[in-house]
């Protein structure tokens, strides 16, 4: 698995790849045991390939990310919630019931809360713009103070 860590928001984030795309992303201290938590055990080697600079960094200049390829692992409609997040602008959030009408799962809220938790791509697959429908932000693997900090950046266009 290679990884690659870039300065986000005063703080890392960590990328995980193979050669079939982006596994995993973390915002967390210590990305390697939450990635393993993830997925188990693996061989890690950090790189400065850079294959994911312009990547982050559109996302840092508030611009269109270009198109990446994943290695998601997921049941359908988990990879469906996620490719659907994939489309709500930055800036923009809506709630979960207004995913699940997206999503045409209508009648499973619960379930389609669970696949927005189950992201493995923080940040680049905008998990952080899904709030509660009394307009909270609700959970974030990375914790709320991240989500907050996400949204109110995205939110602050220069």
């Amino acid at each position: 698995m290679l990884v690659e860590q870039y300065d986000f928001l005063s703080d890392k984030i960590t990328l995980f790849y193979s050669e079939k795309g982006l596994k995993f992303i973390s915002l967390a201290d210590d990305p390697i045991t939450e990635y393993t938590a993830w997925f188990g055990a693996s061989d890690f080697k950090f790189t400065d390939q850079k294959r994911y600079a312009g990547v982050v960094s559109a996302y840092l200049q508030h611009r269109d990310l270009p198109a990446i390829l994943v290695d998601w692992e997921g049941t359908t409609l988990q990879k469906q919630v996620w490719q659907y997040l994939q489309t709500i602008p930055q800036g923009e959030t809506i709630n979960y019931s207004e995913l699940a009408n997206a999503v045409g799962a209508a009648q499973a809220v619960r379930a389609v809360a669970s696949a927005v938790g189950k992201n493995p791509l923080l940040v680049l697959v905008g998990c952080h713009r899904i709030v509660r429908k009394d307009g909270s932000v609700g959970e974030y693997r990375a914790g709320k103070d991240w989500k907050t900090k996400l949204i109110d950046f995205e939110q602050k266009v220069d």
